[in-house]
């Protein structure tokens, strides 16, 4: 790929400039610190907030409930968050010429769409491990000790969910000149593949059992759904390629 290293120094000070780095790192850091926080405390406010004469029961948290809260949470916001920084990715740059000034010169588009993906891959990755860190170090602190492991294997497979999420927005980016329709699309697409996992027989292969999985490993039971891990990289790859392939067919 020509000219990647450079394009992708540009596309990581482009995170950093414009503060998507610090937008996405506080979105995810306040779920993180948040869940642990509003389950340990929930039954005080409760208490505060009601009558007097009411009485509420509520099972103490555990670590599990904690650290599952946390990625169902950042499973859901984080596909809005992926849509709304990669929609305009490349639209944005093909309606104000930018791509064009870019791709003239001796990069190639397959360079130039990798990355943008590496580059928004490594902003939600560092603001994901973060927000981990910090819900898993207050889930402990407040609740109870739990496993390291199975958080871990949980957020390599939340974190590739979220590239998954990236890379199909940014092919829809590649398609259209127009975010606003790119992330549309994207959206519906995201929403469909999310129908289709809660269906039994053919959801097991669909990306969205990634969380689900990871869900599983925190509670040590539940199915290994490999071909859904399988698919999910399939579909990177492919939305990668055929983004490239339609820059490069496409006149600008």
């Amino acid at each position: 790929m020509k000219g990647f290293a450079p394009l992708l120094r540009k596309e990581i000070r482009e995170q950093i400039r414009t503060y998507k780095l610090v937008i996405v790192g506080s979105v995810f850091l306040l779920f993180g610190i948040s869940t642990p926080l509003t389950l340990k405390y929930l039954p005080e406010l409760l208490k505060f907030a009601g009558d007097e004469q009411m009485v509420i029961q509520i099972p103490p948290p555990t670590a599990v409930q904690s650290l599952a809260e946390y990625a169902g949470t950042i499973g859901q916001i984080g596909v809005l968050v992926t849509v709304l920084i990669a929609m305009g990715c490349v639209a944005n740059e093909l309606r104000s010429g930018t791509a064009v000034m870019i791709l003239s010169k001796p990069v190639s588009r397959s360079a130039f769409v990798s990355a943008k993906l590496i580059a928004m891959s490594f902003t939600f990755l560092v603001s994901m491990a973060a927000a981990s860190l910090f819900c898993f170090g207050y889930t402990v602190w407040l609740i109870e000790d739990t496993a390291v492991l199975p958080f871990v294997g949980l957020n390599l497979l939340l974190g590739l969910f979220l590239v998954f999420c990236l890379a199909v927005t940014l092919f829809f980016s590649s398609l259209f000149k127009n975010s606003l329709a790119a992330g549309g699309i994207a959206i519906a697409a995201l929403i469909g593949q999310a129908a289709i996992s809660a269906i039994p027989i053919i959801g097991k292969y669909m990306p969205g059992k990634l969380l689900s999985w990871g869900t599983d490993l925190l509670s040590g039971s539940g199915e290994n759904y490999w071909w859904a891990l399988a698919i999910t990289v399939i579909v990177i790859v492919l939305c990668v390629y055929f983004s490239q392939r339609f820059l490069k067919n496409r006149d600008m």
